[in-house]
């Protein structure tokens, strides 16, 4: 365990003494601010005119729900630019055969960069609380909607993390582990609407629906706790830092 906190402060220390972090927070807030914007923008304007139109006006929950969805977008450009050097700027610079040679497990090594990436990207989906604090002050939205769409959102990114190190862990190269990370997530996205031209129905359909995970990230966007859909993303996670931990053990005795 001390192994593992060591690793994991020493690659939050990298990520805090480089720009970046502080480049990670801002593409994150800035956009997730323009996202809030025009949200709120467009939420007014429904709002006034539902009644001359005879429609109902939209709630602030399906605000907010739509913030999450784009949240999710966005966390597919964020998430590959945390991982992509966990492993493979490790290699570039030979400092992976450090700690490869030191007292340290491969797994003890995977749970550190792992406990370092979440606690990072943590300490951004915190920061992005600002907004829908927001819509506490100025409305009355349901509470725990904002706060099962924030553990499904973590449970997301530890997937997404999980699975990026995975990525990372296999090449040297930055550029390439981003590329293949976020492509990978972006595949992930949209599975579940490329299963019935991929697999015309039938099991096969039903089993890449459930690998995708928008469905199982919804339900936690409707105010929801499942425990199925908790269990994919922890399934998830654990799956592929098993493979993490099977690829850097491979090349421990290369």
């Amino acid at each position: 365990m001390n192994s593992i906190m060591a690793i994991a402060r020493r690659d939050l220390r990298a990520y805090f003494s480089s720009p970046r972090a502080a480049a990670i927070f801002w593409f994150f807030l800035i956009f997730m601010g323009f996202f809030f914007n025009n949200f709120i923008g467009m939420f007014m304007q429904m709002t006034q005119q539902a009644p001359m139109m005879g429609g109902q006006a939209p709630t602030i929950e399906q605000l907010l729900k739509a913030l999450f969805y784009n949240l999710h977008f966005i966390l597919l450009l964020v998430v590959p630019a945390v991982t992509m050097a966990s492993f493979s700027e490790e290699k570039r610079n030979q400092s992976i055969r450090l700690l490869q040679a030191s007292p340290c497990t491969a797994l003890e090594i995977v749970l550190g960069k792992f406990l370092a990436a979440t606690g990072l990207m943590a300490v951004v989906l915190i920061a992005s609380a600002v907004y829908p604090l927001f819509t506490i002050t100025h409305g009355n939205p349901d509470k725990m909607i904002i706060v099962t769409s924030y553990l499904g959102l973590l449970l997301l990114v530890c997937s997404q993390i999980a699975f990026g190190l995975w990525v990372s862990s296999m090449t040297s190269n930055q550029f390439m582990a981003f590329l293949f990370t976020m492509f990978g997530l972006f595949l992930l996205l949209i599975l579940n609407w490329m299963a019935p031209n991929l697999a015309g129905g039938g099991i096969t359909e039903s089993v890449l629906k459930y690998l995708a995970n928008s469905d199982h990230l919804d339900a936690f966007f409707k105010g929801t706790l499942s425990l199925g859909h908790t269990v994919y993303f922890i399934v998830f996670t654990a799956m592929f830092l098993f493979f993490t931990n099977v690829t850097l053990d491979s090349q421990r005795w290369r």
